[in-house]
């Protein structure tokens, strides 16, 4: 029923977006539709693994492009790059696997660009460029536990008990971590982890973005090979500049792997960082 409602509203508001008479500044209203946040299941529970809607609309006369962020709060959940025809409306999802604790889901457009002519774009910025957050708390989920446990069928509930334990184990580690920990010491750490993670998501989303540039660069050379021209002009321009452009891009996809996949730059960091310290420990020591 809330979907239906939702779904109601949106489609209201984008018949009124396009009638002519309120077609006025139709440019600066492009984006997203305030509170334009919905799930392909709600209510939801901890390890339910949903989709994240939202919807980005075009008034405008000009193909819009760029790229929609999703975060929950702070936490950055993924991106999708989009194309919206003149006129038009696309749907943007990302897959989330619920987890414990209150959400602040909301999404953001980066990077938009107006198409002005072919291989031409320019930089517009948009009034509705972050939908509002949608609010939710997500409470532990109680796994039934049994004193007895009867031989071949109750194995899967004997798992989910030791996975019970194990995650209290672990949490109980966390928090007395945490209230040991000074707050200073605290405020440090998630200073420095807030910073990597901007220059994560930048880099990435620069890394990309130097791709489409590579590629249509090395898409130019092939034009230019297969047009009749003198041998002796074509080698001197592209004999190198080929080659170079595609160990560029070569280098730019092992960026955006490394910089797009949380768990592999962290993972990194950490045995750069470990490396780094044991060195400087030898050095004192």
């Amino acid at each position: 029923m809330r979907q239906s409602v939702k779904k109601f509203w949106i489609i209201l508001f984008l018949i009124f977006s396009f009638f002519p008479v309120y077609k006025i500044n139709a440019s600066t209203n492009a984006g997203f539709i305030p509170s334009n946040i919905w799930y392909s299941k709600d209510p939801f529970e901890e390890g339910d693994k949903i989709k994240i809607y939202t919807l980005v609309f075009n008034p405008d006369t000009r193909e819009l492009s760029g790229t929609v962020s999703f975060f929950d709060n702070t936490i950055f959940l993924g991106k999708k790059n989009f194309i919206v025809q003149s006129k038009g409306v696309k749907d943007i999802s990302i897959d989330w696997t619920v987890t414990v604790g209150s959400h602040q889901i909301f999404a953001k457009i980066e990077n938009a660009k107006f198409l002005i002519s072919t291989g031409k774009y320019e930089d517009v910025y948009l009034s509705e460029n972050e939908t509002e957050k949608s609010e939710s708390t997500v409470a532990k989920k109680i796994i039934p536990q049994s004193n007895t446990l009867g031989a071949g069928a109750d194995l899967a509930g004997s798992n989910g008990i030791v996975d019970n334990v194990v995650s209290k184990t672990f949490q109980n580690i966390e928090n007395s971590i945490t209230s040991k920990t000074p707050d200073v010491i605290k405020n440090s750490v998630n200073s420095a982890v807030g910073f990597m993670e901007g220059v994560r998501q930048n880099v990435d989303v620069a890394s990309e973005n130097k791709q489409q540039e590579v590629k249509a660069e090395i898409a130019s050379l092939d034009k230019q090979e297969s047009t009749k021209m003198p041998s002796d002009i074509k080698i001197g321009n592209n004999k190198l500049l080929k080659p170079l452009k595609y160990a560029e891009l070569f280098f730019l996809n092992l960026g955006s792997i490394i910089f797009g996949n949380k768990p592999l730059f962290y993972g990194i960091s950490s045995i750069i960082i470990f490396f780094i310290l044991r060195y400087a420990l030898r050095l004192v020591f």
